[in-house]
């Protein structure tokens, strides 16, 4: 089929040369891919010199989950977020537990999507009562064209839109985004730490946590604790007054970690490693800091007053006396995050 030609336009990508090469434009790597080789992320190709996206259409994960599991505990609790993921990453993390998806392999071939495969889906969504959607599970960057297209269909029926991203996007990227809601990882606080565990850059990642907080997107941020790697009661405390600096309202996920991958001969981490991570947290200045993947310390409280506004049980909500208000009502202060 001489005039076949895989996938779908890509955007976000220029020439780079006259031998055919294409500069991908979506992330901090900026991959230089010569013809018929794809990015680091395995799911853009370069085709006789044209940049085409490979995952455009590939659902890879699909689920209605509860907004917490993202985790976004202040914007609009108890909802459920349509969630669709797609293969593809622009990291190589060491521990990744969706590296099934993420790192699809060499011989990823691409799917022929239905020209109203977006318009299915938001179908899909409004019928399953869908508050907002997420973009989640694997690297949304990496699947930028699919997800605008979907978000698109959210914006139609009025639903916001999330990602749920390890922040490594391009300012590009970035700029044109109108999402509601972010929950951006910060892996780890030094350079060493993000090039030997995640083959990424953390500079990339700081600066973007600052940019969605300026053009008022509401952002939570996550940390998994890795023993040994960036528990290191020192550095987070660098991390916690660098958070803090930017807002002491930001919600810290300090969340724990579990053997996986080239990880699996780790243990997985101490609950007093979380519990000090919390109290760095704290005492740095943050209002709210919260465990993941581990009992205790989920409910979000006054800053004030120390009252209970949200208590949850795993990703259900036992209590909710912020929605709709954001203040708490024993003391009057309001509480930073999207309630309505």
């Amino acid at each position: 089929m001489p005039n076949y030609r895989p996938g779908r336009a890509a955007l976000m990508w220029r020439p780079a040369g006259d031998d055919g090469t294409a500069e991908c434009l979506l992330c901090a790597r900026a991959c230089r891919i010569p013809p018929g080789r794809t990015g680091f992320c395995q799911v853009r190709l370069n085709h006789e010199g044209e940049l085409r996206t490979l995952n455009y259409g590939f659902t890879g994960a699909l689920a209605l989950d509860p907004v917490e599991k993202k985790p976004l505990y202040h914007f609009r609790p108890g909802t459920l977020t349509f969630s669709v993921g797609a293969p593809g990453c622009n990291l190589d993390c060491q521990g990744c537990q969706n590296h099934g998806l993420s790192r699809p392999g060499p011989d990823f071939a691409p799917v022929e999507a239905p020209a109203d495969l977006a318009a299915r889906l938001g179908q899909a969504a409004q019928a399953q009562g869908a508050d907002s959607w997420s973009f989640t599970y694997s690297e949304p960057t990496v699947f930028f064209e699919y997800a605008q297209d979907l978000a698109a269909e959210a914006a139609k029926a009025g639903r916001p839109t999330i990602w749920v991203t390890n922040g490594e996007m391009s300012p590009q990227v970035l700029k044109s985004l109108d999402v509601a809601a972010m929950n951006i990882d910060l892996k780890g606080f030094t350079e060493d730490f993000y090039r030997q565990v995640t083959g990424g850059r953390l500079a990339p990642v700081l600066d973007n946590i600052e940019t969605a907080l300026s053009r008022g997107v509401w952002v939570e941020v996550t940390t998994l604790l890795i023993p040994g790697l960036n528990d290191d009661p020192a550095t987070l405390k660098r991390l916690a007054a660098w958070l803090a600096g930017l807002g002491r309202d930001v919600p810290w996920h300090v969340s724990r970690f579990f053997p996986r991958r080239r990880q699996s001969s780790l243990p997985p981490t101490p609950l007093k490693s979380l519990q000090l991570a919390r109290e760095i947290g704290l005492s740095e200045g943050l209002n709210h800091v919260y465990l993941g993947n581990a009992p205790g310390f989920s409910d979000t409280l006054c800053p004030g007053c120390g009252h209970a506004l949200v208590a949850r049980d795993g990703y259900r909500l036992g209590l909710d006396l912020l929605s709709g208000r954001g203040v708490c009502p024993a003391c009057g202060r309001p509480t930073a995050g999207r309630w309505t």
